[in-house]
């Protein structure tokens, strides 16, 4: 509950729950009756919510004096434990009559959606337990719930009224007791439409601009830029390389199957002939290194073995 030492208790001479619902922010809060208070029965499963719950209580009652309670912990306390009591006394028969004046006095606000013309709003609380979030306000004509506009005010530097102290049933038990206050819902033609130079911004332009902008990759750091290249990389190197390598060598045995004038394989007799220094023995049909017609393997193979055996025999067969 937002409070400050500055707006501590001691001092006045109204009564407590006035000087409370009097502070600079608790607009929205009504004067909870004293018998409401007194009534035990009201009360139950509050005590373990609050520290020193008899003190609190005293003290909210006026059964402590001014100068008796100045202790900004036990303030700080009875001002939890008043809004606990706030929230269960607004949806009482009472409490809905003392809301329906501040409401009909715009005590509440508006709701700032200009479509709403001036909508008077509601208090009410995302949560029912103390400390979760602060008090929004809910409009009944758009349904929506907006932020309550910030006080400024050295009695709120806690971050506003906590929103436990309205609850989440009243506006719309508040809507439902009273059925006459309930606006018209808002038309869809009312709806806000953006326009460009005064033609309608069709719903496909920002999913094609949305589809057309590249994504701005983070620009890698000085150290990850001087880094050594991963495995991976080095494997998409080795990968590239090898490629290369087998284009290279596709290419070059393309060539050698394909060009008129490259050697063929050479014999065996051919081989030992150059070893010993001696010259290849030449074909009758004058074409060692031709190919047969059907594009077999050279036919001198089988020449140059018969010359050799007559050269061995020493005749002619």
């Amino acid at each position: 509950m937002a409070f400050n030492e500055d707006s501590s208790a001691s001092g006045h001479d109204e009564p407590w729950i006035q000087w409370f619902c009097g502070l600079k922010g608790h607009e929205m809060f009504c004067e909870v009756e004293r018998s409401y208070i007194e009534d035990g029965f009201n009360l139950y499963g509050l005590r373990a919510c609050v520290s020193n719950f008899s003190d609190c209580l005293d003290l909210i009652l006026d059964r402590i004096g001014p100068d008796d309670s100045d202790d900004s912990h036990l303030t700080q306390s009875a001002c939890t434990l008043y809004g606990l009591i706030h929230a269960r006394y607004i949806i009482t028969a009472h409490g809905l009559d003392a809301m329906y004046n501040k409401y009909a006095a715009k005590d509440f606000g508006t709701c700032p959606l200009v479509q709403c013309q001036l909508q008077n709003v509601l208090p009410v609380g995302v949560k029912d337990e103390m400390g979760a979030d602060t008090v929004k306000l809910f409009c009944p004509k758009c349904q929506q719930v907006y932020h309550a506009p910030p006080v400024r005010s050295r009695a709120n530097n806690n971050g506003g009224v906590d929103g436990a102290a309205f609850g989440t049933t009243f506006p719309h038990l508040f809507l439902m007791t009273f059925s006459n206050l309930v606006p018209d819902p808002l038309p869809m033609t009312t709806s806000y439409i953006p326009r460009v130079f005064g033609f309608r911004v069709h719903k496909s332009a920002r999913q094609q601009h949305r589809a057309t902008t590249p994504a701005i990759a983070p620009e890698p750091s000085n150290s990850q830029s001087m880094a050594a290249p991963s495995g991976a990389n080095q494997l998409e190197n080795n990968n590239n390389n090898g490629a290369v390598n087998d284009g290279v060598d596709a290419d070059a045995s393309r060539n050698k199957g394909t060009s008129g004038g490259s050697k063929p394989p050479r014999g065996r007799s051919n081989a030992k002939e150059e070893a010993s220094g001696g010259a290849p023995s030449e074909l009758p049909n004058g074409g060692a290194n031709k190919r047969s017609a059907d594009g077999s393997a050279p036919t001198f193979l089988m020449e140059n073995t018969s010359t050799k055996r007559r050269r061995r025999g020493g005749g002619s067969t």
